[in-house]
C-alpha cells in the first residue's frame, strides 16, 4: 500500500492506496494550519498519514500546491496560501518521519494522472479550475514536468477576459484571473457586482443577477478558449476540465464549450472535451500510481 496525502491551502486529504489503484474506505482530512507556516503544515500532513500508517505500506506519495522539483521532492515556490512553504524540502523530512521513501508531485499533475486513469487515456490534457487554475499535460502515461518543473501551471496563460485584471502570480492578464473560482468572483465585484456575495457557487444561485451570469461566461469562455488553443498545440486525445468550477453549470458549461470549439481548428475539431466532477481522491490516487511507477522503473 501506498500511503498518500493531498496537501492543499485549505485542507489535507490522506488515506492509503493499494497497487490496483483502489483507494482504502478510511480518506482522512484536516484544516491545513497556513497560519502556522510551512513548519505547522508538515507536522500536520505527518500525523494525518501516521495515523494510517501500516506495516505493509512501502512507500508515501505527496500531491501538493506549488512548484515542485519532484527529482528531490522539494517545493521550489508557492503562492502565499501557505507562508513559507516555498524552499519546503517535503521528501526529505516527511521521509526522515515516516521512514519510508517519499515522492511529491504537483497537485495539477496528480490530479492529470488519476484523470488519465480514470477515463483510460494514455494522453490527457487536464484542466484544473478551482481557488485557482492548474493541469497537466499527460503523455503515455507520465505528467509532462518541463525544464524548470512547472509543467502544469496552466492558468498563467494569457487570457483576453483577464486584461489588466492582477494574477496571484504578481501578474496581470492571466487565465486564472479570471477562471479560477477566485478570478470569476473578482471579474464580477469588479464591474459592481453585489459585494454580499462572497463565493463563486453563490453566483450559481443568481439567475436574476445579470453581472453573476456574464461572469459565468467571461470565466467558461477564457477556459474553454484557452483549452482550445492548448489542443491546437500539443493535439491531446482528450481534454478534461475539472475542479469546483467545473460543477457550475449553466451558463458557465455553454460558454466554455462554445469557445472551445470555436478555437479548434479543423485538423482537431473532433477532440473530446470532457467536464469531470472528480474531486481530491482522484490527486490522491494520481500521486500514488507516480510513486508506485517510479519504485517499480
Amino acid at each position: 500500500m501506498i500511503l498518500v496525502a493531498d496537501i492543499g491551502g485549505t485542507k489535507i486529504a490522506a488515506t492509503r492506496v493499494a497497487k490496483d489503484g483502489t483507494l482504502a474506505a478510511d480518506v482522512r482530512q484536516s484544516p491545513t494550519p497556513a497560519g502556522q507556516g510551512a513548519p505547522g503544515v508538515v507536522e500536520a500532513t505527518c500525523s494525518l498519514l501516521a495515523s494510517l500508517q501500516d506495516r505493509e505500506d512501502i512507500a508515501v506519495a505527496i500531491s501538493t500546491a506549488g512548484v515542485v522539483d519532484t527529482a528531490n521532492g522539494t517545493v521550489l515556490a508557492a503562492t502565499n496560501s501557505i507562508p513559507g512553504w516555498g524552499g519546503t524540502r517535503l521528501a526529505t523530512l516527511l521521509s526522515g518521519k515516516l521512514g519510508l521513501p517519499t515522492w511529491v508531485l504537483g497537485d495539477g499533475n496528480a490530479f492529470g494522472i488519476g484523470l488519465a486513469l480514470e477515463f483510460g487515456a494514455a494522453n490527457l490534457l487536464a484542466l484544473i479550475a478551482g481557488t485557482g487554475v492548474g493541469g497537466s499535460l499527460v503523455l503515455a502515461g507520465e505528467p509532462v514536468l518541463g525544464s524548470h518543473h512547472v509543467g502544469g501551471h496552466l492558468g498563467h496563460i494569457v487570457a483576453p477576459e483577464a486584461v489588466g485584471m492582477p494574477c496571484p502570480c504578481g501578474r496581470t492578464g492571466h487565465l486564472e484571473a479570471v477562471a479560477s473560482g477566485h478570478g470569476i468572483l473578482a471579474w464580477y465585484h469588479s464591474r459592481g457586482g453585489d459585494p454580499a456575495v462572497s463565493t463563486t457557487r453563490e453566483l450559481t444561485n443568481r439567475p436574476a443577477d445579470a453581472l453573476a451570469h456574464a461572469a459565468l461566461v467571461a470565466g467558461g469562455t477564457a477556459l474553454g478558449a484557452a483549452a482550445g488553443g492548448l489542443v491546437n498545440a500539443i493535439d491531446p486525445a482528450l481534454v478534461v476540465v475539472a475542479g469546483s468550477v467545473a460543477r457550475a453549470g449553466e451558463p458557465w458549461e455553454s460558454a466554455l464549450r462554445t469557445a472551445y470549439q470555436e478555437t479548434l481548428i479543423p485538423s482537431v475539431s473532433a477532440t473530446r472535451l470532457e467536464i469531470s466532477a472528480a474531486g481530491a481522491e482522484t490527486a490522491l490516487r494520481g500521486a500514488a500510481h507516480y510513486a508506485m511507477r517510479r519504485m517499480s522503473a
